[in-house]
């Protein structure tokens, strides 16, 4: 949020293993936990700022 030129607004949700488990059972556990990122684009022409975004958070991910 702090970049003025591209920010990025997220919520996240930490959830247990144990939990994440039950709701997907098909993902190989190798963590005690998971961290849901969450943002909403509501506008249709945000539909195309879908990969951007996604490209950002890799980034982000990283640093």
């Amino acid at each position: 949020m702090n970049d003025s030129q591209d920010p990025v607004f997220l919520s996240t949700l930490r959830v247990g293993a144990d939990r994440f488990a039950v709701l997907h059972p098909e993902v190989t556990r190798d963590a005690d936990g998971a961290r849901v990122l969450r943002s909403v684009l509501m506008k249709p022409e945000s539909e195309t700022y879908v990969e951007h975004l996604g490209r950002r958070l890799e980034r982000l991910a990283r640093s």
